[in-house]
């Protein structure tokens, strides 16, 4: 990426004080066919986002050592879950989402990929909240809390992610937090689009200018999931991460991150190591990749 460009958005990020109004969501913007169609445009698991799902499943899999089920609420198509299945072949996962085609297609894809450790429920955050507690022992989101409506929802999907994993249970969550400027939104759409804006690009500008902000995220979280520490991407806070403490991996896990950073295209392994760099700065430690 431009140093300059770069100089640019921080300086606009640190120095302006308002933050841009929130947007409307992908799936109030898009409906659930077109977030899925968008998703599966530039989404795929080797394509421009291959670099965050590693890094993702790298990260989720630290944090879900020793456990036995973990529920991942707001799956979506299930690209980012079925990696992190693979990488975690003795966990047991349960994919929830609220749309039947993002259910689906999860199905579909596991069934292609002859993942055995995974199945999926056609459920809501507010079902979940009402019914889960003692079924799982973690529970991750992903890419999920800027799809929302409003805050109340916001409580709702943190509070089911608290009685999904217990007391005591693995919890770990990554989002977008609002950008203060529309530039900035642009900075981050443009970085790897292709010549031709498709709807993946539109995707994730709706999901930028949907976000939460990082002080609503922050409040929420000491709300409903207290246990949780909450990192973000130096400087700017386009990424979050909020997760409970990590375990060790074994060294066939280890390996195969090892091999698969070395399987990225040289722009996906440069973004993922980006990645690992700016949430290092920002005090994110234990780099799964070291």
């Amino acid at each position: 990426m431009s140093g300059l460009a770069m100089a640019r958005l921080f300086a606009r990020e640190l120095t302006r004080r308002e933050c841009q109004p929130r947007g409307p969501t992908p799936t109030a913007r898009m409906g659930a066919a077109g977030v899925l169609a968008a998703m599966e445009d530039g989404g795929e698991i080797d394509g421009r986002t291959a670099a965050g799902y590693l890094y993702h499943s790298a990260r989720m899999s630290q944090v879900l050592v020793g456990r036995q089920h973990c529920v991942d609420i707001g799956c979506g198509n299930a690209t980012q879950l079925l990696q992190l299945a693979a990488l975690n072949p003795s966990i047991r996962f349960t994919g929830v989402d609220a749309s039947p085609l993002m259910i689906a297609r999860g199905r579909e894809r596991a069934a292609r990929l002859r993942l055995e450790n995974v199945d999926f429920v056609l459920e809501d955050f507010a079902s979940l909240l009402r019914a889960a507690r003692g079924t799982y022992d973690a529970a991750i989101c992903t890419m999920t809390l800027h799809d929302l409506p409003h805050a109340a929802a916001l409580d709702t999907g943190l509070q089911a992610m608290a009685v999904c994993a217990g007391p005591a249970g693995a919890i770990y969550i990554e989002d977008f937090a609002r950008l203060k400027a529309p530039a900035s939104i642009d900075f981050f759409v443009n970085l790897n689009a292709p010549t031709a804006a498709d709807r993946f690009s539109a995707l994730y500008r709706c999901s930028l200018a949907a976000a939460f902000t990082l002080s609503e995220l922050r409040e929420a979280l000491h709300r409903w999931l207290p246990r949780v520490t909450l990192h973000q991407t130096f400087l700017v806070p386009f990424l979050t991460v909020a997760k409970t403490a990590d375990g060790a991996l074994s060294g066939a896990q280890k390996r195969e991150l090892t091999l698969q950073r070395a399987g990225l295209s040289v722009a996906n392994r440069r973004d993922l190591d980006d990645l690992r760099r700016f949430f290092k700065l920002g005090g994110l430690r234990n780099d799964p990749f070291v």
